[in-house]
């Protein structure tokens, strides 16, 4: 496919452009974590990502907030702006309560896991 084309095609589906900016912002949040993690010589088996999960919840109150997932995802791109952050935030948000669980956090994992991304 040419880029035009693909260009096209996103600019005739909001929906699709849409769900590939998802994917993307979903893609680079496990990258972010995966290299959070590993700063801490840690893995990405469960408990690492539990921990991984705990570390950030810099407040301690069991959510991630924007300003924490802000804090992830600039550990990869100091520049990454912060209207992606808060878009990634209601993405990965699947309650929409503000913030990710711990349970969310390990869902997003597990979709990865089980679509082998």
């Amino acid at each position: 496919m040419l880029r035009s084309d693909f260009l096209e095609l996103l600019e005739s589906s909001p929906e699709s452009a849409q769900a590939l900016k998802d994917m993307c912002r979903k893609r680079l949040f496990k990258k972010a974590v995966k290299a959070f993690s590993r700063a801490k010589n840690r893995g990405l088996e469960n408990d690492d990502l539990i921990q991984a999960f705990h570390d950030a919840d810099q407040d301690r109150t069991g959510y991630l907030s924007h300003n924490e997932v802000r804090d992830i995802m600039h550990k990869i791109d100091p520049n990454f702006p912060d209207h992606e952050i808060a878009a990634l935030l209601n993405y990965i948000d699947f309650d929409q309560d503000g913030q990710c669980s711990l349970q969310e956090f390990k869902q997003l994992f597990r979709s990865f896991e089980q679509r082998g991304y």
